[in-house]
């Protein structure tokens, strides 16, 4: 139980330092930013498994929902998908090794894909764009940016590995 309170508590930083500053770096005209939910999201799904990784995007996500007064469960069903995928990662003798590597980056990078093909084909549904005009406005940029970001975990995680 203590562990998962300590999740909590870090995807609750996460989500008040994504609604908070996150949005001073974002990049295009399109106000991209990267979404460090994921990144949280994904050590949880790695670490649990696809139950808790489902169970915790649903909760980040629907926070998230609620903070940015649009679609509520848009966020929360997007998140929950990309807590799943992130759960088949979970491998009790691989865990170390994607949480340390570049591993991480790629696990990163496929669950933000699948977050963000949810969610903005969800939200861009009814408008002029093509689904092809959003992969390549929102999809792609936001999945790189997020995947840059993915990097310093695992550096974090180098770093204290080699000072032990």
């Amino acid at each position: 139980m203590k562990e998962y309170l300590k999740y909590a508590a870090i995807l609750l930083g996460l989500i008040i330092l994504q609604k908070t500053f996150v949005s001073f770096i974002d990049v295009t005209e399109f106000r991209i930013t990267p979404d460090l939910v994921i990144i949280g999201l994904v050590y949880v799904g790695i670490k649990k498994g696809k139950i808790p990784g489902s169970i915790t995007g649903f909760a980040a996500g629907l926070v998230l929902d609620i903070f940015s007064f649009s679609f509520i469960g848009l966020m929360a069903l997007a998140k929950t998908v990309s807590g799943f995928v992130s759960g088949f990662f979970n491998n009790e003798q691989k865990i170390e090794r994607y949480l340390n590597s570049y591993i991480f980056i790629i696990i990163v990078s496929i669950c933000s894909l699948v977050n963000n093909s949810v969610y903005y084909l969800f939200y861009f549904q009814g408008t002029n764009l093509l689904p092809a005009d959003i992969f390549i406005r929102y999809i792609l940029p936001t999945t790189v940016y997020t995947a840059l970001f993915a990097v310093f975990p695992v550096l974090f995680a180098r770093r204290r590995r080699f000072a032990r």
